[in-house]
């Protein structure tokens, strides 16, 4: 019969504990990513009316900018005949050379006789007055939302445009929380007053899901809940409860994050656990284990803008390991982690506008094996117990190439400076990476990964919502930092290697929150870290692979 099944067994690789973590970890943090909207085409100036040749401008209430630059800007103007929208189109310039230096201003043409052909442009610099919270009735504390929104402005001060647009978005970004701003004509004059609504947002939200992202010794198929209950208690608290189950798996998480102070810092913390048992061939080993975990946190936003945003977060973690086969603890393991991470997004008009998203992380730990003959052999070999770090890098680009088409490049990185255990690993395969090949395969202490796709919204299907693509995916991966005499005995003995996958997809999100996503992926090529022909390390047979995924959001 070829092969025996001790042999084939033998040849696979089979999940670990920290394999586990590690991979629902990533489908419990990959967002579902929406394609970049559209730059809106420009108003249309209004060339009709009567025409007003100018020979002249006067600025009037300009404090902040010199009158002289402003009505330099003008300057184009001077000599030309001119209607009254193309007048208010020019003077809008003014508006945006105080929004260049990050105030807010209002530009107005006042009624007056143009007969000598000089243009009057009255300038109203924007000056905080006070906010002025609205009444209401809500569960949030208005108060505190209040002085989130006002945490950089200052009365009697002109409006820093970043620190008004900085202040409502922090806002609304509290759990639960709904803000919304309007800028009124102040008490006192020459001021303006920002008047604060504040309303609830809905106090239990999340997403429910299935998909078959699962490995096939613990089960293909998963269902996942993911629950929040926001703000409990009046401040933009958010408590955050995660679970999916697959056939031989169980994850279970819950979170709590709260703000601290009024400027975004926020703090969590966190805990979760695996369970796990192996079907398939290892199924009479009796072959289990489990994870634990316990985070915090920190995360504050350094730039939160409607177009530009950057955070810094420090996390904190211990994960103990545990994995035994008939009984026999193989594997007793605890890491503690330290993470910094800058994630951030920009948005532009560059070639009909796009977004640009990333994430870049230094991860610093320690391993500790707990088992002594765990240590011994480790110490033999890969050589894990001890001090690592590695980097992580994430970035994607999804540029609009026409109304209803765009392009999206994706780049994964892992660079390790120490060989890692499992649950730090990076693997090549699965539905986040070369998708024509199974989760976790080709996984090691480094790689990458880069995904290029073509999206098209079709339209011509009359079915809002819907979003096609092709793709090609191509993956490098460093087994190990740091090999060992003998490595190649339990690898394939390429240390470094790729894959590339190549496939077509489909996405339909509905209004009511349901998004269905499917993708069909073929492996190109041979897979040079499958030790057996035509399967992968998993033991599964090479060949295309389908992903699907439902989520309905609540």
């Amino acid at each position: 019969m070829g092969m025996s099944l001790a042999s084939l067994v033998h040849a696979q690789v089979p999940p670990s504990a920290g394999d586990i973590q590690r991979q629902i970890r990533q489908d419990a943090r990959t967002p579902a990513v929406a394609p970049p909207p559209a730059t809106p085409p420009a108003a249309p100036v209004d060339r009709s009316g009567p025409q007003v040749t100018v020979r002249g401008v006067a600025i009037e209430g300009a404090a902040l900018i010199p009158s002289a630059e402003l009505s330099g800007r003008l300057a184009p103007c001077i000599g030309r005949s001119m209607s009254l929208g193309e007048l208010q189109a020019a003077a809008q310039t003014l508006v945006e050379a105080y929004r260049e230096r990050g105030w807010f201003a209002r530009v107005q043409l006042p009624e007056q006789d143009v007969s000598d052909g000089i243009v009057r442009i009255r300038i109203v610099e924007g000056r905080l007055g006070r906010i002025d919270l609205q009444p209401a009735s809500t569960r949030a504390n208005a108060a505190y939302v209040a002085g989130v929104a006002g945490r950089r402005l200052r009365t009697g001060q002109p409006y820093s445009l970043a620190a008004l647009e900085r202040g409502l978005l922090l806002a609304n970004d509290l759990p639960g929380i709904r803000a919304d701003g309007t800028l009124r004509a102040g008490r006192e004059v020459g001021t303006s007053d920002l008047a604060l609504q504040v309303a609830d947002g809905p106090y239990l939200s999340g997403v429910l899901g299935a998909n078959n992202y699962g490995n096939r010794f613990t089960g293909r198929v998963q269902a996942s809940a993911n629950l929040f209950l926001n703000d409990l208690s009046g401040y933009g608290d958010r408590l955050q409860f995660f679970a999916l189950r697959a056939e031989r798996l169980k994850y279970l998480e819950a979170d709590q994050s709260l703000p601290i102070g009024h400027d975004g810092l926020r703090a969590n913390v966190g805990y979760s656990e695996v369970h796990y048992r192996l079907g398939r061939e290892f199924a009479d080993l009796d072959s289990k284990g489990a994870t634990r975990r316990v985070s915090a946190g920190l995360d504050y936003p350094l730039v939160r803008g409607s177009r530009r945003n950057l955070w810094l977060s420090l996390d904190l973690g211990r994960t103990r390991e545990q994995d035994q086969t008939l009984g026999v603890v193989l594997r007793r393991r605890q890491l503690n982690t330290a993470t910094v991470a800058l994630r951030g997004d920009a948005r532009d008009d560059r070639d009909g506008g796009g977004l640009t998203s990333g994430r870049v992380a230094l991860t610093l730990g320690q391993a500790d094996l707990r088992l002594a003959g765990g240590r011994a052999q480790d110490a033999a070999s890969a050589g894990i117990d001890g001090g690592f770090a590695y980097l992580t890098l994430d970035l994607r680009r999804d540029q609009l190439l026409a109304p209803s088409l765009y392009l999206r490049t994706s780049l994964a990185g892992h660079l390790a400076f120490d060989n890692l255990d499992a649950s730090q690993e990076f693997a090549l395969g699965g539905p986040y990476g070369v998708r024509g090949y199974p989760g976790n395969e080709s996984r090691g202490d480094g790689g990458a990964v880069l995904q290029v796709e073509l999206h098209s919204l079709l339209p011509w299907a009359g079915v809002p919502g819907l979003d096609g693509y092709v793709f090609v995916d191509s993956g490098r991966v460093r087994q190990h930092h740091r090999t060992w005499p003998g490595w190649e005995a339990a690898d394939s003995g390429r240390n470094t290697y790729p894959l590339y996958s190549a496939g077509l997809g489909v996405s339909w999100t509905h209004p009511s929150g349901l998004t269905i996503n499917g993708v069909l992926a073929s492996p190109l090529g041979s897979n040079p870290g499958s030790a057996i022909r035509d399967r992968d390390q998993d033991g599964s047979g090479t060949g295309p692979r389908f992903w699907l995924t439902l989520n309905q959001a609540f």
